[in-house]
């Protein structure tokens, strides 16, 4: 009696497993309970252009009023809103993914890009000087910047930035434009 009753246990036991996983469909976005977040669009931005963001697989994301910028589900850290070239982006969109067009519904990661990634930098030096908007490299090189350049250091994007002089920098500038990212590599 005693091996029926672990029987009928362990056979309920595993019924209970079996639904409980086959519930949690793969094809539903975070709902905002602990768990895995479903991630279909991901890359390196490589252009900005009003509300179209492109990767470095071409693929082009639409960014609307409608895109959710969702925390990480484990830190609950707020994702940017403010996606610019050199980023490294990861999110959800309900279009087929494999589409080359898509608009994203959630974007879960903005962030720079940690070392070893793939970094968009058009400039790179150690800095000489900081003056009215304007950074001279070592080399001579003068990189502008503004109000909407963004600071990254290697554990993401930081605010109210004061670059001094010895500061190890990369980034990318379009040409007569301020830089849209500056990364600080040393200081």
């Amino acid at each position: 009696m005693k091996k029926i009753v672990i029987l009928c246990l362990a056979a309920m036991m595993l019924v209970g497993v079996l639904t409980a996983c086959g519930s949690n469909t793969a094809a539903t976005p975070n709902t905002g309970t602990k768990g895995k977040v479903v991630v279909n669009i991901e890359g390196t931005v490589t252009a900005v252009n009003e509300n179209e963001v492109t990767l470095d697989s071409g693929k082009i994301v639409v960014i609307s009023s409608e895109t959710v910028f969702a925390g990480d589900l484990d830190t609950n850290n707020a994702v940017s809103e403010k996606i610019v070239v050199g980023n490294f982006i990861q999110g959800y969109t309900e279009d087929d993914p494999d589409a080359e067009k898509v608009s994203a519904s959630k974007i879960y990661c903005n962030s720079a890009v940690q070392t070893g990634g793939k970094l968009v930098i058009n400039f790179e030096g150690t800095v000489a000087s900081v003056e009215d908007g304007c950074i001279t490299l070592e080399d001579g090189q003068k990189i502008q910047i503004s109000d909407e350049t963004v600071f990254s250091i290697a554990s993401g994007v930081v605010e109210n930035v004061i670059l001094s002089e010895g500061y190890a920098i990369q980034g990318y500038a379009e040409e007569d434009a301020p830089a849209s990212r500056v990364h600080i590599i040393a200081y």
